[in-house]
């Protein structure tokens, strides 16, 4: 019989929380400042992944992962050590790694997922055991309410009469849902009517950045009260047959290593895998839905969504109250200068003592991170900083 005893032995966790990191350095920020609340204090050590390297992003982004683990040596590590590649490949190379022999179960979170309740890994440990006991093998992970979410979306709003009726009087729309591929019968790509929220694979709240804003206005920014909500729900089996958005999980190491590769051994696709599995095999998937969690953009809401940061960090300066700052940089004018500074210094190169700008793939780098700054901060201020650079490094 599995208990939590067997997922924490003589003081020596068997248990990991992974994190796969990338590029979204803001969202790390906000994510890993909640786990600095409520996620280092229970002692299971905490693993990010970085899987992108050499872009301003990419880079910027490690370094955000390497300021926490100097903020908490013993609980946060840094893996640099893998190439960058597919997700599912990164996550299954570091699992089947020396680090990880010793570890039997993981929690994967997303990088812009913020945990928001001292307790959470306790429940979602005694959810999975829960489900072990009472599904055994045929039980596959178990997961948390994340407010942007397909799954977790529609059933916030079935559980909140005030945002149900805000809803569907004035957000709710006709949409496109479904990913239109053979193998799933259950998501074909498709028209719903504003009255249906549909949970599965590209559901409603995937593909329409404004709902997630508006959610994100309702839940995210408002986490006393998101977390007064669901704190008087229970547990309940997500519907296997819909394709589940995996923020977070707790699942048995062996599962990505070996068990969802068995039934497509060609694929890549982390989620497409998991789903295949649940649906081959019947597995089950718990949520508890009293273990509330944000998921902040999928890559489908990021650059409509992405200028909620500013306010994202002052609320959460505010409600984890933190004796160090949630961002390194938070002034976007200094951070543009960053940016400009490693373009300078990745895209420039020597002829004799003169800088020149190589003409092909880094010349386009340089310009398409250009327009970025441009379309961020204005014309006037990114070229006046940028020809100031050139200057200086062809005439000094």
């Amino acid at each position: 019989m599995l208990r939590i005893i067997d997922i924490q032995v003589k003081g020596k966790s068997k248990l990991a929380i992974v994190i796969l990191a990338y590029s979204d350095y803001e969202s790390l920020e906000l994510a890993l400042a909640t786990h600095a609340k409520f996620s280092t204090q229970a002692g299971i050590k905490i693993y990010i992944l970085q899987n992108g390297r050499g872009t301003y992003d990419c880079e910027r982004t490690y370094s955000v992962a390497k300021r926490y683990h100097n903020l908490f040596p013993d609980i946060i590590y840094v893996i640099d050590t893998i190439t960058p590649g597919i997700p599912f490949n990164s996550l299954r190379t570091l699992f089947n790694s020396e680090k990880f022999l010793d570890y039997d179960y993981i929690i994967k979170l997303d990088d812009d997922v913020l945990v928001l309740t001292p307790d959470w890994i306790d429940k979602l440990c005694q959810c999975y055991i829960d489900g072990k006991r009472k599904y055994g093998d045929k039980f596959a992970y178990a997961t948390s309410l994340v407010n942007n979410n397909p799954y977790g979306f529609k059933t916030i709003i079935e559980k909140s009469v005030e945002l149900s009726n805000e809803y569907f009087s004035k957000k709710a729309r006709k949409h496109y849902v479904g990913n239109g591929t053979n193998f799933d019968p259950y998501a074909p790509n498709r028209l719903i009517p504003k009255d249906q929220i549909y949970a599965g694979s590209n559901g409603t709240i995937w593909g329409y950045p404004y709902i997630a804003r508006w959610m994100h206005e309702k839940t995210t920014l408002c986490p006393e009260w998101y977390i007064e909500f669901s704190e008087k729900f229970e547990r309940e089996l997500v519907n296997s047959k819909e394709r589940y958005s995996i923020n977070c999980m707790l699942f048995e190491k062996k599962l990505w290593t070996n068990d969802i590769s068995t039934v497509e051994p060609d694929s890549t696709d982390d989620e497409h895998l998991l789903h295949a599995y649940c649906l081959k095999y019947n597995a089950k998937v718990m949520a508890d839905l009293s273990i509330p969690m944000v998921h902040l953009f999928f890559f489908s809401q990021r650059e409509e969504c992405r200028d909620m940061i500013d306010a994202l960090r002052e609320c959460y300066t505010k409600f984890l109250n933190l004796e160090f700052p949630i961002t390194v940089c938070n002034n976007r004018i200094i951070e543009l200068e960053n940016r400009l500074r490693f373009l300078e210094q990745h895209n420039f190169s020597k002829i004799g003592n003169v800088a020149m700008i190589p003409y092909k793939k880094s010349f386009f780098t340089l310009v398409k991170n250009g327009i970025k700054c441009i379309s961020d901060h204005g014309v006037v201020y990114t070229w006046g900083y940028f020809w100031r650079r050139v200057c200086h490094r062809l005439f000094h």
